[in-house]
């Protein structure tokens, strides 16, 4: 134990306070290795310094617990840096709460819904245990100097840098999806041609399990999506429609069209053909919009008719959405299935007739 001094309301206070372990970094700046710490002083002030020229968001992969192996995607591991809106994002960070800030705004939330709080509410006590595939932080780089290094810690719902620690787990306090919404613009801005995504010719399907398709629909934007954005949050520079018939166990091409003009009203017809409905139920919220149509032993019939929907957005980032027409209707993302609605199967069918 180390102690420290610090200056508070004009009078000076002495604290005791453990001494903070920081990770290793390397050349980017991002921890080469985790640091865990959850028992850290949380000193007043500014998180982080402004004058900074960079924001990096890393993301260092580590192990599942209890599965001895790490989860890897395409992108894990690959950090990415923002050169715009710098000030605004070290804005956002500074802006998070701190353990007293939280507990307030917690306590008139609730106290103006009607619901008071008990006197201790347990603010940053309450750590789930998420087996995350990775740990992400902020490195945020100055001219000179290291950088300050945000440890980010989703199952306590913290943003640490050195001794002062904040808070992630309330409404305005969404550092990574803001990053992500910067980042994506700066993709954007680069005002490069993006190129229309084309229909492959034949999909094989599953022989041993002949009602799903072998893979899982590709999704490139997903790694800078975001946690609360919708499934397509950047306007998008072209859509191709695709359609294809069962034949033996190929899905063969039949007809397509890709379109390149008026594409904001279709992003706005995916994003809602894509979105999860809950309803408030007990305690929580239920699911309803889910569907069983496209599962693994769901239905005695494999797929016979299925329309997919590519499409590419300003940052040049590439989705498939992937839309089963027979022997039922239902719309994948990704894994899971929702069901079609059916202004998005009238839209195709206006698209894709011959």
């Amino acid at each position: 134990m180390i102690a420290v001094v610090v200056l508070l309301f004009g009078a000076s206070a002495s604290f005791a306070m453990p001494a903070v372990r920081r990770p290793p970094l390397g050349a980017d700046g991002c921890p080469t290795a985790w640091v865990e710490e959850r028992d850290v002083f949380d000193l007043p002030g500014p998180l982080v310094p402004d004058g900074a020229v960079s924001v990096t968001l890393c993301e260092l992969v580590t192990r599942l617990p209890y599965r001895g192996r790490p989860a890897r995607s395409p992108w894990s591991g690959q950090a990415r840096t923002l050169t715009t809106r710098v000030a605004d994002m070290v804005t956002v960070l500074n802006a998070l709460p701190t353990r007293d800030e939280l507990e307030a705004r917690i306590r008139a939330r609730s106290k103006a819904e009607g619901r008071p709080l008990p006197e201790d509410v347990h603010v940053g006590t309450g750590c789930t245990d998420i087996g995350f595939p990775s740990e992400l932080s902020f490195a945020v780089h100055y001219v000179e100097g290291p950088p300050a290094v945000v440890l980010l810690d989703r199952n306590c719902g913290t943003a640490r840098f050195g001794a002062r620690t904040r808070y992630l787990n309330f409404s305005d306090g969404k550092p990574i999806d803001t990053f992500l919404g910067f980042y994506r613009d700066q993709l954007a801005s680069r005002g490069f041609v993006v190129a229309a995504p084309a229909c492959p010719a034949v999909l094989r399907v599953r022989r041993s399990n002949e009602d799903v398709i072998t893979d899982v629909p590709r999704d490139d934007i997903a790694r800078n999506r975001g946690g609360s954005a919708a499934h397509l949050p950047s306007p998008l520079a072209a859509v191709t429609a695709c359609r294809y018939v069962r034949q033996g166990d190929t899905l063969r091409l039949g007809h397509s069209r890709t379109l390149r003009d008026e594409l904001g009203p279709i992003r706005d017809l995916l994003n809602t053909a894509t979105a999860i409905e809950e309803v408030r139920k007990g305690g929580g919220t239920e699911v309803v919009n889910w569907t069983r149509c496209g599962v693994a032993g769901s239905t005695a019939d494999p797929v016979k008719r299925l329309d997919v929907v590519w499409v590419a957005d300003v940052t040049g980032a590439v989705a498939e959405i992937r839309v089963w027409r027979a022997p039922c209707a239902a719309v994948f993302p990704g894994m899971g299935g929702v069901v079609a609605k059916p202004a998005l199967l009238v839209r195709l069918d206006d698209w894709l007739r011959g």
